[in-house]
């Protein structure tokens, strides 16, 4: 399956399936930041000092630690994200944005610039 059909696919997924798959599924939908307080809010990003913080926090032992990994390689950069969205179509993109729309802005996250440069350049 290539991306853009991946795309389209989590796109009928949510006209057709309301519940859906819970792997793609807005945080927001699944968290429910405006029902519940939480203490804390971690992100994928920088899970290593927000594990590291959370376990300062809650006192845990010294030698009590997240497992090692290499998160943040596995983050597409910007040449990656173009070469995924070459075949997306803006519409696509939109009803993406739209779709996430409360995830981006509850929790702080940022359009990356390449569907930025997407989106500008097929206006």
């Amino acid at each position: 399956m290539t991306f853009d059909e991946f795309v389209r696919y989590v796109l009928w997924e949510r006209e057709h399936k309301p519940q859906g798959d819970s792997h793609w599924k807005p945080q927001y939908d699944k968290c429910r930041p405006c029902h519940i307080k939480y203490d804390y809010l971690g992100y994928y990003e920088t899970i290593h000092d927000d594990a590291k913080d959370v376990l300062r926090k809650i006192a845990a032992k010294s030698d009590v630690e997240f497992p090692p990994g290499d998160f943040d390689s596995q983050l597409p950069n910007s040449s990656e994200y173009l070469e995924l969205l070459q075949n997306v179509t803006f519409g696509d993109i939109r009803r993406v944005l739209d779709f996430y729309k409360n995830d981006y802005k509850v929790f702080g996250y940022k359009i990356p610039d390449a569907i930025r440069i997407k989106l500008d350049y097929e206006k």
